[in-house]
């Protein structure tokens, strides 16, 4: 009996330090997107199949994290903070296997917490009939009654389960055990990812109904109502939301975030007042739309200053330099955001500069002992020669730039050879907008010799620049070996059918880019034949531009063949192309079977009625399609009316455009019957 005893203890012993390091587990802001207390439970315990466990239906649902840290001394309300379940009926759970390989072990961990009653870290644990507040069960949906009478039931089906059976699929029960020891507490990429197993039935996660809090210490905690009300809507809360409303901002309550975007100094005035007395605001978005100067800058860090904000996004696309205003200040600009970025509370800064402010660029980092991870972005603006200059050299180093912009700006083919220098050291550019800069064959060159040994850049936008055959083919090259750009434009470069095939001849190989924009390069039926003939083997591109490419009719059935096997492309943009009812009808086939496409352009393209009548056909039984233009396309009464026959079935298509197409009164009147019982168009153009 005493060793039973001694087995019992050690046992409660072993989750009571478990439960202490979830609930005493800190995060920064930027790290905790979503809740992190949730239990799991089976949909219907009654049901329960002990042989399959993947086979049953599981809910998670998020609890308040409320405790000593929402008692306000001031609040004469009586209610009670013990941990509870949010008021929410809780999201079923996708993938239940792969679920519980990520977060077993942190499951069993909060659901003993709460069927033994372990209450650590200034959290209580009430009896197992009180986590479900008595109001809720007054307001109870069905959802949440069903909740109150599977709880105790579910409890016990799962710690049985989870306790007996690893769900590592075949490993030995002590092995699950170690898993155990390691994963006692979540980090903060597995709350990020957490949101992925969540099923949502109305589209809109709404995070259990909790609302982000932090408290007096920095630790974030996500609360109800209840407990977010008694603590955070005072009146200096309530002073500060008309004063947002009166400068335009608006404020995601559920998060603590603000946005506004303030058009002249006397307006930031009283908004700034306002932000040192919210408590609640954990993020903010911030534009200064006027010719702001330092002093505007100073007067944001002071409010920063009595601010809870840790999260801030700024927008200085606007600052001026002021001779006047330079006089009122002891402090250059870059001093200033140096002192922004070491607030203590500052854990993340996002700044979109003016060109006055390409010279930060150039600034090596202050050596902070505060960690705040920065970014910078320099947003579509003409620059001249000095400046471009800066910019190019301080690449070379800079460690904050994320985003560039610098189309329209005909920095030539030195230009972009100057830039593609930068390129091969720099660590941190993510996107670079070049379009419309005459950089030729030459220029793409240079940027493709840098694609080869760059590692951060994602998106490169090249429209407009005339590269030619020679340049795509470049780019090509380097796409082999490149494994990190994700988004390509090259639009209206004259690349031809040669510039195609290359780059068709990269896409079997690459496995990193989803966009790729060819429109506007007269590629012909040979280039979309051999951007078909790739499509059959990559796995990885999602969007393809192919607008105003003369590929016609066999262009269009090219694609169509491969759009049968191809289980990654879900938008296709064939505007323009003269692919005609030929063309209509081979597509109109391939989505009969294919189940991954769902954004179809095909505007402007002489599809006629019979192509309509095809891709109507098409829409009975294809169930992923969600938007369809079929703009300038003459496809007639004839054409809408069996469109409209194809509405009454299909129940995913949810945009359709036929603006354009002499559907005439018959045409139109068979759309409006049919939308009559369609449940799922919520956009027809005509």
């Amino acid at each position: 009996m005493k060793q039973l005893q001694q087995r019992a203890l050690d046992q409660l012993a072993v989750l009571q330090s478990r439960v202490q390091a979830v609930l005493t587990q800190t995060y920064e802001l930027h790290e905790y997107p979503i809740p992190r207390l949730f239990v799991v439970l089976p949909q219907d315990p009654s049901g329960w199949d002990a042989v399959n466990p993947f086979s049953n239906k599981f809910r998670l649902y998020f609890l308040c994290e409320c405790g000593e840290h929402t008692k306000s001394i001031d609040c004469k309300t009586e209610i009670s903070h013990d941990i509870h379940f949010a008021k929410h009926e809780g999201y079923e759970i996708a993938r239940p296997s792969e679920f519980f390989q990520q977060y077993g072990p942190y499951v069993l961990t909060i659901l003993k917490m709460l069927k033994f009653g372990v209450s650590v870290a200034g959290v209580a644990v009430p009896a197992i009939s009180h986590l479900v507040k008595s109001d809720a069960i007054d307001q109870a949906t069905a959802g949440i009654q069903q909740l109150r009478d599977n709880i105790e039931p579910g409890m016990d089906h799962l710690i049985g389960w989870m306790d007996k059976v690893s769900v590592n699929e075949g490993e030995a029960v002590d092995e699950f055990s170690k898993q155990m020891e390691k994963k006692e507490a979540l980090e903060g990429a597995d709350l990020r990812k957490l949101d992925t197993f969540l099923k949502d039935m109305d589209g809109n996660k709404v995070l259990g109904n909790l609302y982000r809090t932090v408290t007096d210490e920095g630790h974030v905690k996500w609360v109800c109502i209840d407990h977010y009300r008694m603590n955070y809507l005072e009146n200096s809360a309530k002073e500060f939301l008309r004063v947002l409303d009166s400068v335009g901002g608006s404020f995601s309550e559920n998060v603590g975030r603000v946005d506004v975007r303030l058009q002249s100094r006397a307006l930031a005035g009283h908004f700034f007042s306002a932000l040192g007395k919210a408590r609640s605001v954990y993020e903010l978005d911030i534009g200064l739309h006027w010719a702001c100067t330092t002093s505007d800058l100073e007067a944001l860090e002071d409010a920063l200053k009595k601010s809870r904000v840790s999260i801030l996004r700024l927008d200085l696309q606007q600052f001026r330099t002021s001779v006047v205003r330079k006089l009122l200040s002891t402090s250059t600009p870059y001093d200033v955001i140096s002192r922004i970025r070491d607030l203590p509370n500052m854990k993340v800064l996002h700044i979109l500069l003016s060109k006055e402010l390409v010279n930060f660029l150039g600034f090596p980092p202050k050596k902070s002992t505060h960690v705040c991870k920065m970014s910078c972005e320099l947003a579509s603006t003409l620059i001249g020669g000095r400046e471009f200059g800066i910019l190019a050299e301080a690449l070379k180093t800079n460690s904050t730039l994320t985003t560039l912009d610098l189309g329209g700006n005909s920095i030539g083919f030195d230009g972009a050879k100057a830039l593609a220098e930068a390129l091969k050291t720099n660590s941190t550019l993510a996107t670079l907008h070049l379009w419309n800069n005459s950089i030729g064959s030459d220029g793409a060159k240079a940027l493709a010799e840098a694609l080869k040994t760059n590692s951060t850049l994602t998106t490169l936008d090249l429209g407009n620049n005339s590269i030619g055959s020679d340049g795509a083919k470049a780019l090509a090259e380097a796409l082999k070996t490149n494994s990190t750009l994700t988004t390509l434009g090259l639009g209206n470069n004259s690349i031809g059918s040669d510039g195609a095939k290359a780059l068709a001849e990269a896409l079997k190989t690459n496995s990193t880019l989803t966009t790729l924009d060819l429109g506007g390069n007269s590629i012909g039926f040979d280039g979309a034949k051999a951007l078909a003939e790739a499509l059959k083997t990559n796995s990885t591109l999602a969007t393809l531009h192919l607008w105003n490419n003369s590929i016609g009719s066999d262009g269009a059935k090219a694609l169509a063949e491969a759009l049968k096997t191809n289980s990654t492309l879900t938008t296709l943009d064939l505007k323009y192309n003269s692919i005609g009812s030929d063309g209509a009808k081979a597509l109109a086939e391939a989505l009969k079977t294919n189940s991954t496409l769902t954004t179809l352009h095909l505007w402007n393209n002489s599809i006629g009625s019979d192509g309509a009548k095809a891709l109507a056909e098409a829409l009975k039984t294809n169930s992923t399609l969600a938007t369809l233009d079929l703009k300038y396309n003459s496809i007639g009464s004839d054409g809408a009316k069996a469109l409209a026959e194809a509405l009454k079935t299909n129940s995913t298509l949810a945009t359709l455009d036929l603006k354009d197409n002499s559907i005439g009164s018959d045409g139109a009147k068979a759309l409006a019957e049919a939308r009559k019982t369609n449940s799922t168009l919520t956009t027809l153009g005509l």
